[in-house]
This record gives structure tokens, sequence and C-alpha cells, in this order.
């Protein structure tokens, strides 16, 4: 079988960026996404050359700058002959844009860091420009609203091979947190209950630390 999926760790806060290409070979490249390019968007870059693989969509689990940051270092480079769609949930769109940088300098003074790091990595974030609501799809990916970790956190799940991309709702043993802006205790369990309660064989792809499945989570809430 070929390769289809691929998780480059990235960044300060280790995101796992996650390239998948389930479809097949058009016009000598394989078509797939990229979910959450928190950083290092060269190396990115050297990965999809190496696999032969083009983008035709950044799809964001949710907001947070750990997991766009490389968006403007992708966008120079495919822009130019056919530019990826970036797709976000409408709650989390406010992350990307005119106002970005005043929006995730607030979210990472409250997640307790300094906003001079954000300001010494800085470069302007694109507008999103395709806007995700509950049971959308994007090729065979199905979108997941699951708020709590932010308003507009997402999940997005291939029925098919039973792969499910859970960004920061659902790791290894844990999830994510709910102090930052928007997010929301009650919600990230009714999140977390949903996720747990699908049924047969998923692989859970998070957006930090390891590979799970939804078995093995199953009594995560007990």
């Amino acid at each position: 079988m070929e390769k289809i999926i691929e998780c480059i760790v990235v960044g300060d806060i280790q995101t796992n960026c996650w390239l998948y290409a389930p479809e097949d070979i058009q016009d000598g490249k394989r078509p797939c996404v990229i979910i959450d390019p928190g950083d290092d968007g060269a190396l990115i870059i050297s990965r999809l050359g190496e696999l032969n693989w083009v983008p035709h969509h950044i799809l964001l689990t949710h907001g947070h700058y750990d997991h766009l940051a490389a968006l403007p270092d992708l966008l120079e480079v495919f822009w130019k002959d056919s530019p990826p769609k970036i797709g976000i949930h409408r709650l989390d769109a406010h992350y990307l844009g005119k106002n970005a940088l005043t929006v995730q300098r607030n979210s990472f003074a409250v997640a307790g860091g300094d906003p001079a790091y954000i300001d010494a990595l800085w470069k302007p974030l694109p507008e999103g420009n395709l806007f995700f609501e509950e049971g959308d799809t994007i090729g065979p990916l199905k979108i997941l609203h699951l708020p709590g970790h932010s308003p507009g956190s997402v999940g997005f799940y291939d029925e098919k091979t039973g792969i499910l991309f859970s960004g920061d709702t659902l790791f290894k043993g844990n999830w994510g947190r709910t102090d930052l802006p928007g997010g929301n205790e009650e919600q990230i369990y009714k999140s977390l209950k949903r996720l747990l309660s699908m049924k047969g064989e998923i692989i859970v792809c998070p957006g930090h630390g390891p590979l799970t499945s939804i078995k093995e989570e199953a009594g995560l809430l007990l």
C-alpha cells in the first residue's frame, strides 16, 4: 500500500503537522492536504518535495499560532501555480487575517507566554478562504465541530481509512486545555464524549504527541 500519511513535528511547542494524501496521483503528483502547519515551513516544503505531493488544501483544526505559523512560508511557495485553499471553522477565523497579530498575541499572553515571542516570528497571516461548518466534507474528510479548546476547534475524519485528525481536542491519555480565550470545559467534555463514542477501528492523529486510537482512549473520562 502506498504511503498516504506523514507527520512532521514542528516548532518549539512540538506540534504535529500532518500531510495526508489518500487520493490518486494527478498530473504526475499526488494531491494532499496539509493539516496544522505550525512552524518550520521550509521543512514541510522540503518533505512535500521528497514525497512528490502537492497541497490542494491547508486545513486548520483551530486557530492557535502553534498550528498555523508556517502558513506565510507555504503560500509563498505554492501561491504562484495553484494556490491551496485555507480552511478554518468560522468561529476561529479571527485568528487569521488583518487582526491576527493582536488576537495571537493576546492568546499567547493568556497561555503564559511573552507576546514578544510572537512579534519576533511574525509574518502577516492570510485570511481564510474556506470556512467549515459541522458535517461539511473536503474530499474524503468530514468536518466534526469539536468546541472546547477553542470555539472553532474541529476534527477531520476519513471514514474509509478510519483516520481522525483530532487537533488539540484529544491526545493520547489527555485532552486540550480550556483556559485560553474562548475555551470552555463543559464544551470540551461534550466533544470528547462525542469522539469516544465513535465506533470502529479509528486511529487518532492528535495535534501533539503520539498516535492513539478511539478504543485506546475509551475510558479517558472515567
